[in-house]
C-alpha cells in the first residue's frame, strides 16, 4: 500500500523540476607536450647561440616534469637545477605574482621575510625550490600551465635569458 503512495508523489517530484541543478566542471588549459618540448629546444638554442650548454626542464602547474633536454656540454647537476628552476616558477613565482624565478628573493625582501644570514629563505630549505634565476612560468588564458627552467651558463640571468627566449618561442602557441 505505501508503496501506491510514494510513487505518484516521486514521480511528480522527477517531473516538475525539484532536480538539483547542473554543475559544470572548471576547464583548466593543459600545456600539450609538443608545446614543453619546442620551447626547452628554443631555451637551448638561445644558450647555445651564446656559447653554452645548458639543461631545459619543463614541469606542469603540480611540479611533475613534462620534458627535460640536456644539450652537449651541459654538466651533470643541472639537470636537477633545471627542474629547481621550473619547479619554483611554478610554485613560488606564482604565489609571488611574478612570472620568473629572479623576482622571487626580491620580492621576499621587500616583504621583510626573516631568512638565515642576508637570505631570506628556512635554515633547511624546501625539496626543489631554489631563489636562483632561470625559471618562467608558462601561461596560457590568463592560468600557469607550467614552468620552464634553464642551467648552465655561469650566471642565473643568462639561465633567465635562455628561459624567457624559450618562452617567447612558444607564446602564439598557448593564446
Amino acid at each position: 500500500m505505501l508503496k501506491f503512495t510514494f510513487t505518484p508523489l516521486l514521480t511528480t517530484i522527477a517531473l516538475t523540476g525539484l532536480a538539483l541543478p547542473a554543475l559544470a566542471l572548471e576547464e583548466t588549459p593543459v600545456l600539450p607536450a609538443e608545446i614543453a618540448i619546442k620551447a626547452a629546444q628554443s631555451a637551448i638554442a638561445a644558450c647555445r647561440q651564446e656559447g653554452y650548454g645548458v639543461t631545459a626542464t619543463v614541469v606542469n602547474p603540480e611540479g611533475n616534469v613534462l620534458v627535460v633536454i640536456r644539450s652537449d656540454g651541459a654538466l651533470v647537476h643541472t639537470v636537477q637545477t633545471s627542474f629547481n628552476k621550473a619547479y619554483s616558477a611554478v610554485t613560488l613565482a606564482t604565489n609571488h605574482n611574478l612570472d620568473r624565478t629572479s623576482g622571487i628573493l626580491a620580492s621576499m625582501q621587500a616583504k621583510g621575510a626573516q631568512g638565515v644570514g642576508t637570505w631570506p629563505m628556512p635554515a633547511d630549505p624546501l625539496t626543489g625550490i631554489t631563489l636562483f634565476p632561470g625559471g618562467v612560468t608558462l601561461i596560457s588564458q590568463g592560468k600557469v600551465v607550467g614552468g620552464l627552467g634553464v642551467s648552465g651558463t655561469p650566471i642565473g640571468m643568462v639561465d633567465e635569458g635562455c628561459a624567457i627566449k624559450g618562452r617567447d618561442a612558444v607564446l602564439p602557441d598557448l593564446r
